[in-house]
């Protein structure tokens, strides 16, 4: 049975929240405006006919059941399942209630499908810019070359972020912090090779920073 992917939507009724409950839940679930609701389902039919929820399990076809309740975190998981005898049946999709928002659990493969996807997507941006490294000279043959190695559109687009007037402010402070703590700069006198290769350098740099 195909089911049609809803894992991009979401659900919920106001009206129902202050009072839902693992009671409830299902019958909440059972809202014919809720678009994951099967109006074809036992439960449906149940309601019409007015019969006892406990008659479900000798009926068979698609039907809907509370299958958790995790009352710490506000968590209900109702599954959608087809009924073939009252000791069988056949899982078709999982939905969880969070705070009485209903979502669709995606199933493992969509699951698979998207981690794959962005591990793919990473694995192209270094096979990339692997290949832009690889250069091809008649007299050296093969080889490297890290030294030019040009920035991603990405890169620039963090780099060119700041605008003229935020990189005037902060020349602006730098000459301030300069001038206020000038006494402090000339006691500490030259700085020895040292403590330059421990990495305690007392020479103020001016660093470009993403944003954030």
């Amino acid at each position: 049975m195909a089911l049609e992917n809803k894992l991009s939507i979401s659900w919920k009724e106001s009206s129902w929240i202050p009072h839902l409950s693992p009671h409830n839940v299902l019958a909440y679930f059972c809202q014919r405006s809720n678009p994951f609701y099967d109006k074809t389902c036992n439960n449906e039919i149940a309601k019409m006919q007015r019969l006892n929820p406990n008659q479900l399990q000798n009926m068979k076809g698609v039907e809907y059941t509370l299958l958790h309740v995790d009352e710490q975190s506000d968590l209900m998981i109702i599954r959608k399942q087809e009924r073939h005898s009252s000791s069988h049946v056949v899982p078709l999709a999982n939905y969880y209630v969070l705070q009485g928002t209903i979502y669709q659990a995606p199933d493992m493969y969509n699951v698979l499908n998207s981690r794959l996807a962005g591990s793919l997507h990473h694995m192209q941006k270094a096979l990339d810019k692997t290949l832009a490294m690889s250069k091809f000279d008649p007299n050296k043959g093969h080889y490297w070359s890290f030294d030019k190695l040009e920035k991603s559109e990405e890169e620039k687009k963090w780099v060119e972020a700041s605008s003229r007037f935020q990189k005037d402010e902060v020349d602006n402070l730098i000459e301030i912090l300069t001038v206020r703590y000038k006494h402090f700069m000339l006691q500490s006198g030259p700085v020895n090779a040292t403590a330059e290769g421990n990495g305690n350098s007392g020479e103020v740099k001016e660093e470009t920073r993403s944003p954030g």
